[in-house]
């Protein structure tokens, strides 16, 4: 009976989530499974070879639309998967491609360690180079798929069997997009991507989320490789140069790359082109290399002028009825300063500085420009070392200076992705398979965020960068204390406001205060100071000059 409740639940809510979008999606995959009665064996085999495009494109897409990292070694992946697949031929269908997509999900693991913390332009830049290499490889190391020659795989599958079987791994990956891309994993990746110092300050690991973003893009990449010589028949090196990475990302960024059908849209743009240039070179008697390099220039010029977005845009979710989630509530740590030291040559940010912040008080640091504030919160935080001096803490969460928030997320997407650690069934894996706990902890969580929203009056499903600048600060202090940390740091809640949007700050302030959160504040409106500190301590050059309740 379990079980039945279960199906019924999950079922209840593929019904509350459906809408046009996925009407569409469905039929589309309902013809597109037709095909093989349509058309032709080798028109088939063609079509199959556009979907294992598109699925190594799904991957992709992931990493480069909701984490930002624009590789250009998709194509390399793909000769991976590729190579797997030839040595292993012959043994089944599947084995094949399974191996295939753990092989290239070990490249790119190991590429990932390497290029992440590269600036996006270093990443591009450094995923090209493995691109090269990997096709360099490939031609004169006649081991991998027989150099210039290419290695002959024994015959498996029909040309329909494999369109079908491309199809459904094209399926899987969008899937498995759509459900990652709205999971709490997906929701850290993407405000890492809209802001890393933020991200960094909420607590997010920002370079492990990219790390498996890159690791689980490769998946379908290796196993569409490892198929798709399968189809061919041959293991041929020229099909895996570095312009198969570049035709990759450009399908991504034509389709959509936040987009989970996006990269399947963009795969049949380019067969589309690809017709085009083929069509334009019989009229104009020109070879088919020059123009094939026509459509080189065409998908160069798409990818500059359509950015990011690409033809298509992903749609909004809507949110589930459900019991607000409890969540645990902080444990009762003090953060505790012991004579923090730092210098950055002559200037001393901090000298000798002692201190603890209680759970439930708040404690606000003020001075003159210079003084040291921000320096002590970044050593308090973690994000830079003390020269001396040592900082205990059970858990801080810090916002930033400037207005900091994630603009592509909505206000309910920051409160989730920051209260992601507090979640028990909120791991990628049951994220990914979209477990009824899973589902039923998402539901519960956005049911909590909406509501701590709407008591501060924040819209929830409208994108940050959309709201006033005092809204985002407001946001930016519901998403710290979102994380569950015990003490908040907290630079210049108030900076630029008008009175009464700094009232409006100072009772989120302390409202967290009262919710058990031991706050440190740095604030130079002084109206404030009064109504919010328990406790203010005074700095100048770095060193606490006095301190008062």
């Amino acid at each position: 009976m379990t079980t039945l409740a279960e199906l019924a639940g999950a079922a209840r809510e593929v019904q509350a989530a459906w809408n046009l979008r996925t009407t569409v999606a469905v039929a589309a995959f309902a013809v597109a499974a037709l095909a093989p009665l349509v058309f032709a064996t080798d028109r088939v085999a063609d079509l199959a070879t556009g979907l294992y495009l598109a699925a190594a494109a799904t991957g992709l897409a992931f990493g480069v639309g909701v984490g930002g990292l624009p590789s250009l070694a998709q194509g390399a992946f793909v000769a991976v998967g590729a190579v797997t697949g030839t040595h292993l031929a012959g043994t089944s269908t599947l084995l094949p491609a399974i191996a295939g997509a753990l092989a290239a999900a070990a490249a790119a693991l190991a590429v990932a360690l390497v290029c992440v913390r590269l600036p996006a332009a270093g990443f591009a830049a450094a995923t090209w180079i493995v691109a090269w290499l990997v096709s360099l490889g490939l031609t004169s190391l006649g081991w991998f798929l027989g150099g210039t020659e290419g290695r002959v795989v024994p015959e498996g599958l029909s040309p329909a069997g494999h369109y079908e079987l491309a199809l459904a791994l094209t399926a899987l990956a969008a899937l498995a997009f759509a459900s990652l891309r709205r999971s709490p994993f997906g929701l850290r990746l993407a405000a890492a991507r809209d802001r890393e110092a933020a991200a960094a300050a909420l607590g997010f690991p920002v370079r492990r989320l990219r790390v498996t973003a890159a690791t689980l893009g490769a998946l379908p990449a290796g196993a569409a490789g490892a198929l798709a010589v399968q189809l061919a028949g041959i293991g041929d090196p020229a099909q895996y140069g570095p312009y198969l990475s570049f035709k990759l990302f450009a399908i991504v960024l034509i389709g959509g790359a936040a987009a989970p059908l996006g990269a399947a849209a963009g795969t049949i743009v380019l067969a589309l082109l690809s017709v085009a240039a083929d069509a334009i070179g019989s009229l104009e008697n020109v070879a088919s290399s020059r123009s094939h390099a026509l459509l080189a220039a065409v998908l160069l010029l798409a990818v500059v002028s359509l950015g990011w977005n690409g033809l298509v845009r992903p749609g909004r979710q809507r949110g589930r009825p459900a019991a607000p989630l409890r969540l645990s509530e902080p444990p009762p740590a003090p953060l505790t300063a012991e004579a923090l030291g730092k210098r950055y040559g002559e200037v001393v940010a901090a000298d000798a500085v002692s201190f603890a912040v209680e759970p439930g008080t708040v404690t606000v640091l003020v001075g003159p420009n210079g003084s040291g504030k921000t320096s002590i919160l970044r050593l308090l935080a973690g994000a830079v070392p003390p020269d001396a001096g040592r900082v205990q803490h059970g858990g801080v969460a810090r916002t930033l200076q400037a207005t900091a928030t994630f603009g592509s997320l909505t206000a309910v997407e920051h409160l989730l992705a920051a209260g992601a650690a507090r979640r028990r069934h909120g791991g990628l894996l049951r994220s990914l398979l979209q477990t009824p706990k899973a589902r039923a902890e998402d539901a519960g969580a956005a049911a909590h965020a909406r509501a701590v929203l709407a008591r501060w009056e924040l819209p929830a499903d409208v994108p940050a960068a959309e709201l006033p600048v005092a809204a985002q600060r407001v946001l930016m202090l519901l998403a710290a204390a979102a994380t569950g940390a015990p003490i908040l740091l907290v630079d210049e809640p108030t900076a630029g406001a008008s009175p009464r949007e700094a009232a409006r700050a100072a009772d989120v302030i302390r409202a967290l205060r009262d919710a058990g959160h031991g706050l440190l504040v740095v604030e130079h409106n002084l109206d404030v100071v009064r109504t919010i500190a328990d406790r203010v301590i005074a700095l100048d050059a770095g060193r606490i000059v006095d301190t008062s309740a």
